[in-house]
């Protein structure tokens, strides 16, 4: 659907093309933000039909001033479109899952959209999934993620502390939404839910439920939908904007939460991947290959390096037997790893103009770095570490509730925010530009208000950057 044009799905469907969009929200978490994000989906996201927004948040004691700022929002009847903004607070919920479950119960339109309190979908984003849907009659299509934050957040330690962390992060979004998704996708013979900026049909998700006790609900929910035989497909180029972690330390929890989620729910749901059932051969050797033999590739991968690199110290290159075989497969490792890094820097290259040329060519540098064999390397120690941390704390039954992701002190109120005008908005909003969105929007690096990547509101999504 890229090239596809998204003013006809608004023809499509005319009678069933009505949207709900639900945000679920920790609120003491996300008090900073979540009425930006409000404005944001209300004013400047394009809908095939009639859009109404549900907030479902949870808090463990009262927030007066938020909440009540909340309900006056609730209360408008001023919004663009008609549109209808729901506010409900899910007394007994400890988790996004919770809230999403209640949400679900509220949901009365044929369509439902999910974004994490801090995404700022493209305007055209909703348009491009609503489309895809409707043309390939799918039950869910799932969108992808950038940084929209890219000067606030730090990589390394003080006083060697430099705010391009969020670089990092969107160039590696990047490669996995444009790349390595693509190369998934080939052996599972689908998509799948990756938590937010996803459309769905509203009565497939809620023939499931989210499991309020996993690390990453929407993996699981996920796995769910896929071993019922759910279509899914990606759409890479219906973006949002998300905010990254603050620092090195947050981007550590983060990614740990991410990593221990796919471990215990691929232990989980592995004896389903070989049931009978309504998946087809491929798709379960998808499964297998997706969540059970990362772990062989992680194990293979060490014992190349622990075993293959003092192999070359023993035996010359020269050696008539050994020499020739190390020189073969340092030759398949080095296009192996060459080619998807030549696409990468390709397709960044490519899309420099969606961006602008100054962050485009940006992205593209640090795209090139990130996808480079050195950019692997790090990345691979970093997922690796996370991965003996997953099991040592799942194999000693020391995983507790996921932890949130500390925000940072808003730029402006958040009240301002939600308040502003439309000339405001066009300056606050000007990230949305990020890794493809329409060239209208500019390209700040500043994404106005926020500091970290998750909060209570799990990134499952973008939960694949771990394995």
């Amino acid at each position: 659907g890229a090239g596809a044009d998204p003013e006809r799905a608004a023809d499509a469907d005319p009678a069933g093309s009505a949207i709900t969009a639900v945000i679920p929200c920790y609120l003491p978490n996300e008090q900073d933000i979540i009425e930006e994000t409000i404005d944001w989906i209300m004013h400047e996201v394009e809908s095939p039909g009639k859009l109404d927004v549900l907030v479902v948040y949870n808090t463990p004691h009262d927030l007066p001033q938020v909440e009540a700022r909340l309900q006056e929002l609730a209360a408008r009847e001023d919004w663009p479109g008609q549109r209808r903004l729901r506010v409900v607070r899910v007394t007994e919920s400890k988790s996004k899952a919770a809230n999403l479950n209640a949400a679900l119960r509220l949901v009365e339109d044929a369509y439902v959209v999910i974004y994490d309190a801090d995404h700022h979908p493209d305007p055209q984003s909703l348009l491009l999934l609503f489309e895809k849907m409707v043309r390939e009659g799918l039950d869910c299509v799932q969108g992808s993620y950038y940084m929209r934050n890219l000067s606030d957040n730090q990589f390394g330690c003080s006083p060697w502390a430099f705010p391009f962390l969020a670089r990092i992060v969107d160039a590696e979004f990047f490669t996995d939404w444009f790349l390595m998704k693509l190369v998934g996708r080939v052996f599972l013979g689908s998509g799948y839910f990756s938590g937010s900026n996803a459309l769905w049909r509203t009565e497939v998700l809620a023939s499931r439920q989210f499991d309020v006790t996993a690390q990453t609900e929407d993996v699981d929910m996920a796995i769910q939908q896929l071993l019922d035989g759910r279509k899914i497909e990606f759409c890479a180029e219906s973006r949002s904007g998300e905010l990254a972690p603050m620092s090195c330390a947050a981007m550590w929890k983060q990614r740990l939460r991410w990593t221990i989620g796919w471990d215990e729910t691929s232990l989980k749901h592995s004896g389903a991947f070989t049931d009978s059932g309504r998946l087809s051969c491929r798709a379960r050797f998808g499964l297998v290959w997706t969540f059970l033999v990362r772990w062989v590739m992680t194990l293979l991968t060490v014992g190349t390096v622990y075993v293959g690199f003092p192999v070359t110290l023993r035996w010359s290159l020269t050696d008539a037997h050994w020499g020739k075989l190390i020189y073969y497969a340092g030759c398949t490792c080095f296009v192996a790893g060459t080619v998807p890094w030549a696409c990468a820097v390709l397709e960044a290259v490519l899309r420099i103009p969606d961006r602008g040329c100054r962050q485009g060519t940006i992205q593209a540098f640090f795209v090139f770095l990130v996808a480079s064999p050195f950019g692997f390397a790090a990345f691979f120690v970093l997922n690796f570490c996370l991965q003996i941390a997953s099991c040592f704390k799942l194999c000693t039954g020391s995983v507790k509730g996921w932890e949130v992701t500390a925000r940072g002190p808003a730029k402006a109120p958040a009240c301002e925010a939600a308040s502003a005008g439309a000339s405001d908005r066009s300056t606050s909003f000007e990230a949305s530009a990020s890794f493809g969105a329409s060239t209208s929007f500019g390209a700040s690096e500043s994404s106005g208000s926020d500091t970290a990547s998750t909060g209570s509101t799990l990134h499952a999504g973008s939960a694949v950057h771990a394995v």
